[in-house]
């Protein structure tokens, strides 16, 4: 008579999974913080450079996270990535006071939005990179 003998791998699969899906936001963290980087500056909207180097992203694992940055003058600013971000979240933003200001534009200044579009026009690359951390896990 045969037996058959059960394993049980599903906790391996899940962690397997769950450090997939991290490896995928870290890295559409680092994309969507270049792609908005890169349309500040093609939008010609860097004065000194502390804007367009201030701007990260944040995961889960990230909260709390000290981050310095310098602008293009030399100066050094440093700040907290902030709490808030619930699992299988990406956050890409800035701490500068004036960054809503070039985002949106004012009465005075036309829009220049940087991070809305890093964020919603890539959507497409950014289901690829989980496709592909998915596949490698």
């Amino acid at each position: 008579m045969s037996s058959i003998k059960f394993t049980d791998n599903s906790g391996k699969v899940l962690r397997a999974f769950d450090a997939a899906m991290e490896r995928a936001l870290e890295t559409i963290g680092m994309v969507a913080e270049t792609h908005a980087k890169e349309a500040i500056t093609r939008q010609k909207a860097v004065d000194t450079g502390r804007l367009r180097n201030s701007i990260t992203y944040a995961v889960k694992n990230r909260e709390g996270e000290a981050f310095s940055y310098r602008d293009d003058e030399g100066n050094t600013y440093m700040d907290r990535i902030g709490s808030g971000v619930e699992e299988n979240e990406v956050y890409i933003g800035t701490n500068v006071e004036y960054a809503p200001y070039v985002e949106m534009g004012t009465s005075r200044m036309p829009s220049r939005p940087f991070l809305k579009p890093a964020a919603t026009e890539h959507g497409e690359e950014y289901k690829q990179i989980i496709k592909e951390s998915m596949e490698n896990a």
